[in-house]
């Protein structure tokens, strides 16, 4: 009975699983957008065409200083080496493994991190940087233990151990 059930999915599914699409049917700016992919276009399963004609279709959408800002990180990504690349994507592929919490907790973090001034957020990661990976732990265990006011305390009290003047 199972393998019925499999076969009628596979049929219906058919009919939405996505079709290839011809190079030559694209759009000529979507053709110069995706022009990293013309060569191996064909050989893409028609899901990965669809992906990247989705995305070339969001950044046409976007205002034209929000496509310059995403050219400009895209160059930053490129410039960085391959090993790296890896590792970040590793690194991502972990955030989004975690629950819906610690990913927001994360991102408030990361925001926190942003709004300080650029000299602060320098002085955090070299001092960070200086710890060792034992110190490190210590850290991140006390703040992941922590209530929400301690935790506000410990970054208070931190950014006047970088800023006494304030």
């Amino acid at each position: 009975m199972k393998h019925w059930i499999v076969i009628a999915l596979l049929l219906l599914g058919g009919t939405a699983m996505a079709e290839p699409t011809q190079w030559q049917s694209l759009p000529a700016d979507t053709q110069t957008l995706l022009h990293e992919f013309a060569q191996d276009w064909d050989k893409l399963d028609p899901e990965r065409q669809q992906q990247l004609l989705d995305a070339a279709q969001r950044f046409q959408a976007l205002p034209a200083e929000q496509r310059q800002h995403v050219v400009q990180r895209f160059k930053r990504w490129q410039a960085l080496p391959p090993d790296t690349r890896e590792h970040l994507k590793e690194r991502f592929q972990e955030f989004r493994q975690l629950p819906e919490e610690r990913q927001e907790a994360i991102k408030q973090r990361y925001r926190w991190f942003r709004s300080l001034p650029a000299e602060e957020r320098a002085q955090l990661r070299s001092g960070w940087q200086a710890l060792t990976p034992e110190d490190r732990q210590r850290v991140k265990d006390r703040f992941r233990s922590a209530t929400p006011e301690e935790r506000r305390t410990m970054r208070d009290r931190l950014k006047r151990r970088l800023n006494p003047l304030r």
